[in-house]
Order: C-alpha cells, then sequence, then structure tokens
C-alpha cells in the first residue's frame, strides 16, 4: 500500500517544518519533470514569444532568492547579484541557450538558493510565521507575512511545473 504523508522538515520548527516540505515536495516534482530534458532543448523556447524550459526553471530560482534573500533577510540588490545566471532571466529568452546553460546547471542553480533558504529558515520558529516584514519596492511598501512569503514560493513554483510540463508536451519531450 502507498502512503503519502506530509512531515515536518527534521530540525526546523513544525510549523515552519511543513511549509518547507511542501516546498521540497513541489522541487522533486520540478526536478523529475526537468531532469532528462536534452541540454541543446532545455534553452529552447518551444515558440515565439514563449520562455524556455531552463529558463522558468532559473525563475523559479530567483523569485526565492527574491522572497528570502531580500524580502526576508533584508539583503539589498547588489552589482553582484544581478550578475547571477538567475537574475532577471525571462527578460533574456535566449539566455540560457546563448550561455550553454545544461539542464544539470539550472537543476543545481536552484537547488543552491533553496540551501540558502533552508539555512534561513533554521534562524526561525513557528511565532515567526506570523510576524510581518516590511518591505519597499518602486516606491511602494508593503507588509508580507513569513506564513503568506512560504506560501507564495510553493504555489509560485507549483504553478511553474505546470507551465514547464505543457511545454514539454508541446515539445514533445
Amino acid at each position: 500500500m502507498r502512503r503519502r504523508v506530509l512531515t515536518p522538515h527534521r530540525g526546523l520548527s513544525t510549523g515552519i517544518g511543513y511549509y518547507f516540505s511542501g516546498m521540497e515536495e513541489v522541487r522533486t516534482q520540478v526536478n523529475v519533470t526537468v531532469r532528462g530534458i536534452p541540454d541543446d532543448l532545455i534553452g529552447k523556447p518551444p515558440f515565439l514569444g514563449a520562455h524556455s524550459i531552463g529558463g522558468l526553471v532559473l525563475h523559479i530560482g530567483e523569485a526565492e532568492w527574491f522572497w528570502m534573500q531580500m524580502v526576508v533577510s533584508g539583503h539589498g540588490l547588489t552589482e553582484e547579484d544581478k550578475k547571477a545566471p538567475y537574475w532577471d532571466v525571462l527578460e533574456d529568452v535566449d539566455r540560457v541557450a546563448r550561455k550553454g546553460y545544461t539542464t544539470e546547471f539550472c537543476l543545481q542553480e536552484i537547488e543552491k538558493i533553496r540551501n540558502l533558504t533552508r539555512d534561513k529558515l533554521f534562524s526561525f520558529n513557528d511565532k515567526d510565521l506570523e510576524r510581518i516584514i516590511t518591505f519597499e519596492r518602486k516606491g511602494e511598501t508593503t507588509e508580507y507575512s513569513l506564513r503568506w512569503i512560504l506560501h507564495r514560493l510553493i504555489d509560485h513554483e507549483a504553478q511553474h511545473k505546470g507551465q514547464i510540463l505543457m511545454l514539454k508536451r508541446l515539445m514533445a519531450l
């Protein structure tokens, strides 16, 4: 009999651990979906105006890095940060192909970001889930709870996983 349960990630507080386990479940699904895509196709958009699968994978990492490093941790974006393979990747549709990024490279980049996220979450406890984080962007201030941010990261990655699956079908992969 198969059993599907979600348990909190070991070492994290219970509530944060459940969110992180949810993030890891979706990440596993992304890895299974993307692994095995030939390197010559990972950076190729399937039609004009589409993003490449590699670009979407790196964008998943970019969003997680933005939320966890900039919003949650308060890191200010530097010129060095902007040189990261994932930064603004969807604005440069040809970057993955032009730079010769492989499928494995894209997956390793988002794994590095996930490790930063996990390390950051070890510094929080469940009371921090409701803590309000204020972030200003483009002159507009918004308040977020850590709970909302973690939920948003799960939702964002799951949505792009569906997009990647659709692109794979269009590319007959």
